[in-house]
């Protein structure tokens, strides 16, 4: 595996990912009215590869129709994160 980090644009979230070690691969489009509407490719990981290792306080939850999928977001700069996916709910994307 490698470590990968991810923040938000304002650096007040910190996200540690462990990705293969042929890095990123698998990335989809989500066909839900969010995604769609953000146009940002998706990829997924296994709910233990991804930490929020700081910032966690400033998270923000987003959640509609079902609940399932969980959508993150920094509650300072807006910038979203990642989610829990309702399609598969042991993955992060």
């Amino acid at each position: 595996m490698t470590a990968a980090r991810a923040t938000c644009h304002c650096g007040a979230v910190e996200l540690r990912l462990d990705l293969p070690e042929t890095g990123i691969t698998g990335a989809q489009r989500c066909d839900c009215s969010f995604c769609r509407r953000r146009a940002a490719p998706n990829i997924s990981v296994p709910i233990d590869a991804l930490e929020v290792v700081k910032g966690g306080e400033s998270l923000t939850l987003y959640q509609w129709g079902t609940g399932t999928a969980m959508h993150y977001f920094c509650g300072i700069c807006g910038i979203y994160t990642h989610h829990r996916r309702r399609s598969n709910p042991k993955e992060f994307g």
